[in-house]
């Protein structure tokens, strides 16, 4: 295993418009071996940062644990093994004593069997045919807010609360593969492929063999569409969608600043797309259904939904366990304006009016604010956070005009730009941004109803 900080001086041009804000980096390393059981993978993963408060342990996550165990080698600091305890299957413990702002270098050693499709979760570390997705494979430093934040892992939402990071990753490639990642990467004669990337959430990557691709621009982004060859008109409308939501998006709430945005075609279990900053999966049933003449409205959703995301979890972050409707309900009502230039608004409001209606009568007790424990086996939680989260947006949006509403979006993302932001932080914008105009529609939706 070699080392990968070298030959990233042209990337790093290209990567510069996110700017440089985050503390920490990763030095990843993904090499991949196929064996009778599927893909075997050993990594390696250098953390580094500054300790957010005296401590004498460091709390990292293996988010995909429960779906794909982890087999670790050792953790050392240079060349010094450290102590270290596995929580459970997605929580390691690293004890390390650091007094705030001292620095810390720690690097993890380990090996993940790839499950084949579905695997666990949405299938985002899983493999299936000429499809291999990689994502949370690392260890992931939490948070600190008063203490390191260890949320619950569930079946249902997403798991993951992060700093941004710098990231400057290898991925050394089975031969007939190629890679597709967040951030910028560059292949290497070797067969390898150098991916950097700032101020990323979180990394995730997919190894494919045969999928063909398209491309275009996109208010400077680089749009590429991924696809199974069969599913050409699909694909071809994908990067059509995607570059469209990017250049709506940047207009309304200001620029993105991801020089690459990837769009794969992959199978996916419970979830119709996922998103990583550059990074959409889309759901191959999807794209099959529209390859066959269905112009369901699904379809263009993926896209409107998946590329908001680019702004409300990749620049806005958030704790997606205990309120994920700050970048889920958020992302989905800006997913309206997109269906709104198909004319495709109406069909929207009906389907957020259905769902949400739907997932109100299986969850009476939920509303859009609620963790992701208040939805046992995830009973109601897409139509309740999602689409309830977006039916409460539009009544901010009739409360206090649509432009004062995009005003506010506009400024929470330019004070909470690669931080961690609360529903607190949320509304006490939107009601400055209203005058208080706002305040009776907040108390109506938190008690359970509409107004």
């Amino acid at each position: 295993m070699r080392g990968i900080l070298g030959s990233f001086l042209i990337l790093y041009i290209f990567c510069a418009r996110a700017g440089v804000a985050a503390e920490i980096s990763y030095e990843l390393l993904f090499e991949f071996s196929t064996g009778t059981n599927g893909w075997h993978l050993e990594g390696r993963a250098t953390v580094t940062g500054r300790a957010p408060a005296a401590t004498d342990e460091l709390v990292f996550r293996f988010f995909q644990g429960d779906n794909a165990p982890v087999t670790i080698w050792s953790v050392k600091e240079g060349d010094r093994d450290l102590p270290w305890d596995s929580v459970d299957p997605t929580a390691v413990v690293v004890f390390l004593s650091r007094e705030e702002g001292q620095s810390f270098s720690v690097t993890f050693s380990y090996a993940i069997e790839v499950p084949p499709f579905p695997g666990g979760g949405y299938g985002t570390l899983a493999a299936g045919e000429g499809t291999v997705v990689v994502a949370q494979a690392y260890p992931v430093i939490v948070p600190w807010r008063e203490g390191w934040v260890v949320e619950p892992v569930f079946d249902w939402g997403d798991a993951s609360v992060a700093d941004v990071a710098n990231y400057v990753v290898e991925i050394e490639l089975p031969p007939g593969w190629e890679a597709v990642a967040t951030g910028v990467e560059e292949e290497l004669a070797s067969g390898a492929v150098y991916v950097r990337g700032d101020n990323l959430r979180e990394f995730a990557f997919v190894l494919l063999a045969g999928h063909a691709v398209a491309t275009t621009e996109a208010s400077g982004t680089v749009v590429r569409s991924w696809f199974f060859p069969g599913h050409r008109h699909a694909g071809e409308r994908a990067l059509q969608l995607a570059g469209q939501a990017l250049e709506l998006y940047g207009e309304l709430f200001g620029e993105n600043p991801f020089p690459e945005l990837d769009v794969v075609e992959v199978p996916l279990r419970k979830a119709a797309g996922v998103e990583f900053p550059g990074l959409l999966l889309a759901g191959e049933e999807y794209y099959r259904r529209y390859e066959e003449g269905r112009r369901e409205l699904l379809f263009p959703m993926i896209f409107a939904h998946e590329v908001a995301h680019q702004w409300w979890y990749a620049q806005v972050g958030n704790d997606q366990v205990r309120e994920p409707w700050v970048d889920e309900a958020l992302a989905t009502y800006t997913s309206g304006f997109t269906l709104a230039t198909q004319g495709r608004f109406g069909e929207l409001i009906e389907f957020w009016d259905r769902t949400y209606e739907l997932a109100h009568m299986r969850n009476p007790e939920a509303t859009p604010f609620d963790p992701l424990w208040k939805f046992p086996d995830g009973e109601g939680y897409g139509g309740i956070v999602y689409s309830g989260g977006a039916l409460f947006f539009l009544d901010l949006e009739a409360a206090m005009g649509k432009e004062k509403l995009v005003s506010a979006l506009r400024r929470y993302l330019a004070e909470r730009r690669w931080e961690i932001a609360t529903g607190a932080d949320l509304v006490r914008i939107l009601m400055e941004a209203s005058g208080g105009e706002i305040e009776g529609v907040i108390e109506t939706w938190r008690r359970g109803g509409r107004p």
